[in-house]
């Protein structure tokens, strides 16, 4: 008994032994591994307060759109001396001109685009851009939110009513390489709103007296004649509102206007390869066809004998408009237009804008397009360029279609009520604008698209969101 009370002895004894042992190894290693350093370095909030900032009415909130915020103050704010708030990653610093900064201490000129570097616990470095600028909050933070969704760099948007500008701005950056800003009078390429300038050159040479909308486009009585002999019956048939109104019986598959393997084809080319291709009975269904405004294009320099640029200009000079043109390649960029980021793999300089010309390849600033579109909207302030009769027929919806009119929309399902409007798209550009029945406008050109799948359903909705806070802004 007394041998297995000394084993028992010996036995716990050596239990304890053991667990101290654990626990000395157990320190020993949380001793000898190193705590661990962060890579965090993001701004997680950005803003400018009231309590820092006197000057300021409220808080002004900002929106992130991964490393470029956006802010707008209240119009008639300095921009040259703001203390921002802001909320950055664990153990990270926050730098300006190589200096550190604090929140809502430090004093910051934001009159430019301004720099802040984000360093983390192990050196890692992120930079932001801060764009701040004075104006609405409430219509700029809409844009500011589907910039960031759609990972747009530039906007450029206006709102008029009764014939004027009520706000303009430009948003982000024109061309995001130099920093350079944004502008309302940046040029952007305008896709398929460039067909609404097409139809107004068709509408100027109605009015003449120099083309009718029934008359033929091909076989032997028709305008491009001459230009491409030998056609179908069907095609024979082809007339001018047909073409104006998508029902020309030819379908966009593939698009010869836009698809690749078309590349390099001249329009004419292009037109040859429609005339061979399936066609149904001109006038019986509406189908969106660029390729139809292609042919408007050739129509409109065959009956003025001019080039369609030139013909064009002479119509928008009516209205005092100077600075709309047919774009050009990024070497033949103009001084003030945009640069166009394409997303997903596209080229955003892809298309020949001389070949798209009457369908998708005109240029034009947010300024320029709403002084033409105070000169056709029918309004009495500002004299139109077309006669009433002549705006009748371009805005009158198609005898089978009754939501496209002449090269405009209409008649949308639950928008833009009594109005129309058009929207373009090409890589690196998204482009809409929405003329009311109630004297409220709204333009919105960007110098990117995106192919997430609610794009364009978003930008339609935005728009008649942006006219609702118009109208209740200013009544």
């Amino acid at each position: 008994m007394k041998n297995f009370k000394n084993y028992c002895h010996l036995h716990k004894f050596a239990q304890v032994a053991i667990f101290a042992l654990i626990l000395f190894a157990t320190s020993c290693s949380k001793e000898e591994i190193p705590e661990t350093t962060s890579n965090l370095n993001s701004i997680t909030s950005f803003y400018f307060s009231k309590s820092d900032n006197p000057s300021l009415s409220g808080e002004v909130p900002s929106v992130v759109a991964g490393r470029v915020i956006y802010l707008t103050i209240p119009e008639g704010i300095s921009l040259s001396g703001l203390k921002p708030g802001f909320t950055i990653s664990p153990k990270a610093t926050i730098s300006y001109n190589g200096s550190e900064i604090s929140s809502g201490k430090s004093l910051i000129d934001f009159s430019n685009t301004v720099t802040l570097k984000v360093k983390s616990q192990s050196g890692k470095i992120a930079d932001y851009k801060i764009l701040v600028q004075t104006g609405k909050a409430n219509f700029d933070n809409v844009l500011y939110s589907f910039m960031g969704k759609y990972s747009i760099p530039g906007v450029s948007y206006a709102i008029t009513k009764d014939e004027e500008i009520v706000y303009s701005k430009g948003l982000g950056f024109a061309i995001a390489e130099s920093d350079t800003r944004a502008t309302p009078g940046h040029l952007y390429r305008l896709a398929s709103v460039s067909k609404q300038f097409t139809s107004l050159c068709i509408m100027k040479l109605m009015e003449r007296g120099e083309i009718s909308l029934d008359q033929k486009v091909f076989g032997s009585s028709g305008i491009l004649s001459s230009e491409f002999p030998g056609v179908t019956e069907r095609a024979a048939r082809v007339t001018v509102r047909h073409l104006l109104e998508h029902t020309s019986g030819w379908t966009s598959n593939p698009d010869p206007m836009f698809t690749s393997s078309f590349s390099g084809q001249t329009l004419t080319q292009r037109v040859e390869y429609v005339l061979k291709s399936n066609q149904s009975e001109p006038g019986t269904a509406f189908s969106y066809f660029n390729m139809g405004f292609g042919m408007l294009g050739m129509i409109i320099e065959k009956i003025s004998g001019k080039k369609y640029e030139v013909f064009l200009k002479e119509i928008l000079a009516e209205a005092g408009v100077t600075d709309i043109h047919v774009g050009g390649d990024r070497a033949g960029r103009r001084a003030n237009e945009v640069v166009y980021y394409s997303q997903d793999g596209t080229n955003g300089y892809g298309n020949d804008m001389n070949v798209i010309a009457a369908a998708g390849g005109v240029i034009a600033s947010i300024e320029e397009m709403m002084k033409l579109m105070f000169h056709i909207d029918g309004r009495p302030k500002v004299a139109d360029i077309i006669q009433p009769a002549t705006r009748g027929i371009m805005l009158t919806p198609s005898a089978v279609y009754n939501r496209y009119a002449l090269g405009w929309r209409c008649n949308h399902s639950s928008l833009f009520s009594g109005s129309w409007y058009h929207s373009g798209n090409l890589a690196g550009t998204a482009s809409m604008w929405v003329m009311g029945a109630d004297g409220y406008n709204c333009v919105v050109l960007c110098n990117s698209r995106s192919y997430i799948d609610d794009f364009d359903d978003s930008m339609y909705v935005m728009l008649n969101n942006l006219l609702k806070m118009a109208s209740s802004t200013w009544q």
